[in-house]
């Protein structure tokens, strides 16, 4: 007979039968080899991986607090991760119904939840850079680029556009389509714009950052995860090199960054001259 865990899964039934409730009964356990479970966002009712979604616990005051790591005690009530999401489910009372209780929500709970994402993705560049796997400055990330494909390129919000330029241009000749050759994966890495120079400066110990690109690996893989959910509040991406494939979708399902970039301009990176 199926098993439930703590926090509200149930072992050994099938996922077609398996009902998903409104809230969870705790945080994931570490270590539990689930995967990426499905959870049931209490705003659109709509089951997704859970880590395309963001976990809100109630505080000691009845307060809607989100738990950005999924580690805070009590039970969890799960939202897909966009800034619309978040605001209906507010809006329809999603919380009240889903805890059962009266529960309070900021006027500004959509901020405080992209404030939260921003500071871990930004203590994430910190790890990256401690385990060796970021590379900083203009130089130095275009010598990178020649060594390796990047899992990802960062530009700050304020870098010059001809320096961030000349980047993108050797990053499209070494890894984009070229004339004449047969087909093949040409996806291009994604670039992020999004932080000005002084916010990755102040996460990696510096004034200023401008440009950086960080290698293949376990922490660009987690990194690329929690940049997708910030992508659900702001744009992330550089309009055109958008990952492939941005989980993210606001409350009218249409990914939010190639809508922005549609809106901006942009073209895929792939079907630049």
């Amino acid at each position: 007979m199926p098993q439930a865990t703590s926090d509200g899964e149930l072992n050994g039934a099938p996922d077609a039968v398996t009902p998903i409730p409104e809230v969870d009964g705790g945080p994931p356990r570490i270590g539990k080899a689930s995967g990426d479970p499905e959870r049931r966002c209490i705003a659109t009712m709509e089951r997704r991986p859970q880590g395309e979604m963001i976990r809100f616990v109630v505080g000691p005051d009845n307060q809607v607090v989100p738990d950005i790591a999924a580690r805070l005690p009590g039970r969890g009530a799960w939202v897909t991760a966009s800034r619309d999401t978040l605001q209906q489910a507010v809006k329809r009372g999603a919380f009240a119904r889903a805890f059962k209780a009266q529960v309070k929500t900021g006027p500004d709970l959509a901020g405080q939840t992209e404030d939260l994402l921003v500071k871990g993705i930004l203590n994430m560049i910190g790890m990256a850079k401690r385990a060796g796997d970021l590379t900083l400055g203009f130089e130095q990330v275009r010598e990178a680029v020649r060594s390796a494909r990047p899992a990802c390129l960062m530009a700050a919000a304020n870098a010059s556009e001809d320096q961030r330029n000349k980047v993108l241009a050797l990053v499209r000749g070494l890894y984009g389509p070229q004339p004449g050759e047969p087909p093949k994966d040409t996806r291009l890495p994604p670039v992020i714009a999004c932080f000005s120079d002084e916010e990755l400066g102040m996460a990696l110990g510096r004034e200023r950052v401008v440009h950086a690109c960080l290698k293949q690996g376990r922490i660009a893989h987690a990194w690329m995860g929690e940049l997708a959910r910030l992508s659900g509040f702001r744009r992330v991406w550089l309009p055109g090199w958008q990952p492939a494939s941005v989980p993210a979708k606001g409350a009218s399902g249409q990914d939010i960054e190639d809508s922005k970039a549609q809106d901006s301009g942009g073209d895929p990176p792939d079907s630049r001259a």
